[in-house]
């Protein structure tokens, strides 16, 4: 055999000694967990913790005050919004007055308006029951996550 046909078996044998060792260190750092004859690795605990500080980390950085507040209507595009309240929320709901209630509530001088009290429009028990009005905090976080910031 001539040195270029052993250099290339060297390099074959090389590469497969290569995956061998890349296999077992990889079964060492996650261990194969056999269930039902299928191998499987345990990686959603490491999943889930890994989603699990991304959520904390997101809610952390929604807590909102009064400063952050008027740090986003100041950087707010106000074109942009009117578009998109247009788009999305003028199916069901009025913004001139007089109040005027489609599928939602009329939104026309919503600010500092009692929670759930407009007349003419039925509310359901969910918002009844908050004794509070609309501030810039609380319409934030309607906005961002209707769902936590009223249950049902």
């Amino acid at each position: 055999m001539t040195s270029e046909i052993n250099k290339l078996l060297c390099a074959i044998l090389t590469a497969i000694l290569l995956f061998l060792l890349a296999s077992f260190i990889s079964e060492l750092l996650f261990p194969p967990d056999k269930q039902k004859g299928k191998v499987s690795y345990l990686l959603e605990e490491i999943i889930q913790e890994d989603r699990e500080v991304v959520v904390n980390e997101q809610e952390e950085a929604k807590i909102i005050n009064s400063d952050n507040i008027s740090l986003l209507m100041k950087q707010a595009d106000k074109e942009a919004g009117e578009k998109f309240i247009k788009k999305n929320c003028g199916v069901c709901h009025n913004f001139s007055l007089p109040h005027k209630n489609k599928i939602g509530p009329s939104l026309a001088l919503l600010l500092d308006r009692e929670i759930g009290l407009l007349e003419g429009y039925k509310y359901s028990k969910a918002f009844k029951s908050i004794e509070d009005s609309w501030n810039l905090i609380n319409l934030y976080n309607f906005l961002e996550n209707p769902k936590k910031w009223l249950p049902g």
